[in-house]
């Protein structure tokens, strides 16, 4: 085997390495040109969300379903980063939920400071969610920084890693 073809096979076992750490860490970086744009977010009780108005500060979308025993877990966490940050962060937790009702009914009044939305599972599935619960991270300027694949403690250090690459990137 020449040096050339030795030196390309080595880095394409690293690169292997490399995706198959992120996703078994649960978070691999944001793709560089999304094929795929955000799924269309509703408000609860009607219109549309637009990422364009959340630049200004960091933004989560959670997309969760009431089914999901870590998404209702991790929709704590994210109360608990959203109340102690209301003035630097927002978060979306879109519900995937076939029908709304059963979302807002799971989502109820425990989230004051969470913004309840809604979210098609195919469209979330063809932006890449292969399970639930799946958050994306947005900088201040509505640049994806980040994706989650799995449930999270957000006010633990997986949490405050990804925070503070989403508020690196706002500069």
């Amino acid at each position: 085997m020449s040096y050339g073809k030795a030196a390309l096979l080595f880095v394409g076992a690293h690169a292997v390495l490399l995706a198959t750490a992120a996703i078994a860490a649960g978070t691999i970086p944001a793709p560089s040109t999304p094929s795929v744009s955000l799924p269309r977010l509703s408000r609860d009780g009607g219109g549309a969300i637009r990422l364009g108005t959340l630049r200004g500060r960091p933004a989560i979308v959670n997309f969760w379903a009431s089914w999901c025993v870590p998404c209702r877990a991790e929709l704590a966490s994210l109360e608990r980063l959203a109340a102690s940050r209301s003035d630097r962060l927002t978060v979306i937790a879109a519900s995937v939920d076939e029908d709304p009702q059963i979302g807002r009914a799971a989502f109820g009044k425990a989230y004051p400071h969470l913004r309840l939305a809604f979210a098609s599972l195919n469209a979330v599935e063809l932006y890449g969610a292969l399970g639930m619960p799946y958050s994306v991270v947005f900088d201040s300027r509505g640049r994806e920084v980040k994706r989650v694949t799995r449930a999270i403690d957000w006010g633990g250090a997986d949490g405050a890693q990804i925070l503070a690459s989403a508020n690196r990137t706002s500069d």
